[in-house]
């Protein structure tokens, strides 16, 4: 019997496990959110500690300007603590990729294998109707 959510679930994490295993969050300097490769998105920790995520930020003069929810905004760098970006870590991908290919062995030999008839079989009573998929197997008790 085949379990397809239970194999979306393990996708989904895996490719959790990739989205994130392979970047790395830092903190920056205003003088780095300028060309010639600005962030895609910058998180702003400001003095009374909120977050404000703004994506296409720049600093021009002492003020960072980026987009929050698609309207521009303006923060004058007086009021930010500090600035983040998440960017790629080609060593954590590296690190990523040397663990997970043995896991992905593992896994696909599971899957390409069939499991013996036995390890198929519930435990079944006597008391309840056996359903049709399990007509082989033993029925336990009374």
């Amino acid at each position: 019997m085949r379990y397809p959510l239970r194999s979306l679930a393990t996708g989904a994490r895996f490719s959790l496990l990739l989205a994130t295993g392979c970047t790395t969050v830092r903190t920056v300097q205003p003088a780095e959110l300028s060309p010639p490769h600005p962030p895609r998105r910058t998180w702003v920790t400001r003095v009374d500690r909120s977050v404000m995520a703004l994506d296409s930020a720049r600093v021009s003069a002492d003020t960072v300007i980026g987009i929050v929810n698609g309207a521009r905004q303006r923060l004058p760098l007086s009021e930010v603590t500090v600035l983040r970006v998440r960017e790629a870590s080609p060593d954590r991908t590296a690190a990523l990729v040397f663990f997970s290919a043995p896991a992905a062995v593992v896994i696909m030999a599971n899957l390409l294998n069939p499991r013996p008839e036995e390890l198929a079989c519930p435990f079944l009573s006597g008391s309840f109707p056996v359903p049709p998929q399990f007509a082989g197997c033993p029925i336990n008790g009374p």
